[in-house]
Formats: structure tokens, C-alpha cells, sequence
């Protein structure tokens, strides 16, 4: 059964102005969370600094993922890339992005910052306004089927145009392979937004529940602030 379009997303969501209200949920690893979720730490296999090879998220995130993964398919899964992130794994990946994008012939300054800004957010210790994956309510993800892992149509952390959730909605002649692609992240998409979470336009990987920009796409107040540490978060 092919899931329905992708509706029209805004490209520039912005964080919700209301304080966040801290629920204070404990986060939990997502490796044994469900038979249907696999994880697949990505910036660990990419030695990034400070990570580890689990993922975590916020206990009610992780049952709305948990509840995601069991509409899938028979012989489906969910594979995760990503889930909370420390400040230092968020300042090495901002630190890499930006390296990647001086080489390219960017040069320092506002544009640079700017174009930043739309795949990396800037790390930061303010717990009161935290970047999506210090919370620990964002994560980035695909599904894996009988014979792999589906094809998106990019990478993970693809910084193209074609990294867009609509980007394969948009085609006005799309060939098999790419109706093949349009239907799988349409799969992935109202998988996760059927449980609650909110996407991100310029990342089809990209979802959060209880963020300040799920509060501001959901008109709801957010309930997740940032963590900085996993000492005495992790429920066992």
C-alpha cells in the first residue's frame, strides 16, 4: 500500500519562543527498545568525539518510536542513526561541517554561519534552549526492509537539495527508481508522524518530538530542555 504525499513543509521553522517546560524524563538506550529498531550509530562508525555506539532518547520519544516501528511492514525495521547528542559531539560535528565547507571555497563570515545553520545547529550549553538533538527528542533515522537498508535517494547527512523530505515530490516526470524512493520516504515520513513526531524540510532522516520546534510546528508547549551529561539519565 503506497502512503499518501508528503504534505508542503515549511523550510524555515523556527524554534518556539515559549520556555521550554522541562518534564524531566529520564532518556533510554533504543538498541533493546524494540525487535523492530536496530541501531546504527553513525557518527561513532565516523569517530567522531564523544560518541558512543548507543543511541538514546527521551522515555516518552522512544515509546512513540517504539509504537512507529510496529506499523511497519512484516520484515521491516527501523534503523537509527542518531538519537541524543552531548555538546561535544554536537561542537565536533559543527566544527567538521564547517571545515567541509571552508574547503569548498566558503569563506568565514555571516553567509557561512548561515548556511551552517541549516544542517548543523550551533552548539550550545543553554539548557533552556537547546539545539534539537540535546534534548534528547530528535532523531534521525530510515528503515531497513528484506533486503537492506531502502533507498532515500542520499546519505545520511546529505547537504543537497535532493536531502529535502519533498525533494522526490517536487519531480514533475520522476522515473521508477525515483517513485521508488518518493514512496519510501513517504513510508518513513507518516510512520513518524502518525506517532507524533515532526519533521525537518531540508532532512528526511530528521524527526523530533517535544522540541522547541515540534512545540512551534504543533503549537504546543515544549517539554524537553537540554542535557548535557548521560550520568544518571540513562534508565537501565
Amino acid at each position: 500500500m503506497v502512503s499518501p504525499p508528503i504534505p508542503k513543509l515549511s523550510d524555515h521553522v523556527l524554534p518556539s519562543t515559549l520556555p521550554v517546560r522541562e518534564c524531566g524524563e529520564e532518556m533510554v538506550p533504543l538498541s533493546t527498545l524494540s525487535a523492530r529498531i536496530s541501531v546504527y550509530p553513525a557518527y561513532y562508525a565516523q569517530g567522531y568525539a564523544g560518541t558512543t555506539p548507543e543511541a538514546y532518547l527521551r522515555k516518552e520519544a522512544a515509546r512513540r518510536l517504539a509504537s512507529a516501528a510496529e506499523q511497519l511492514p512484516s520484515g521491516y525495521e527501523l534503523v537509527v542513526l542518531d538519537g541524543w547528542r552531548s555538546f561535544e559531539v554536537q561542537a565536533s560535528l559543527y566544527e567538521g561541517f564547517r571545515q567541509s565547507l571552508l574547503l569548498q571555497g566558503w569563506q568565514d563570515g555571516a553567509t557561512l554561519a548561515e548556511e551552517l545553520r541549516k544542517f548543523v545547529a550551533p552548539p550550545t550549553t543553554d539548557i533552556t534552549k537547546p539545539s534539537p538533538h540535546l534534548s534528547g527528542g530528535a532523531v534521525d533515522l530510515t528503515i531497513a526492509g528484506p533486503n537492506g537498508w531502502l533507498d532515500m535517494g542520499t546519505d545520511f547527512d546529505d547537504f543537497t537539495e535532493a536531502a529535502a523530505t519533498r525533494h522526490y515530490e517536487e519531480l514533475s516526470q520522476p522515473t521508477e527508481n525515483e517513485i521508488t524512493i518518493r514512496n519510501n520516504r513517504r513510508l518513513l515520513y507518516h510512520l513518524m508522524t502518525s506517532a507524533g513526531f515532526v519533521n525537518y524540510a531540508k532532512e528526511w532522516w530528521h524527526f523530533e518530538y517535544g522540541t522547541r520546534s515540534w512545540g512551534q510546528q504543533t503549537h504546543q508547549k515544549p517539554i524537553y530542555g537540554g542535557i548535557l551529561s548521560m550520568e544518571k539519565i540513562i534508565v537501565e
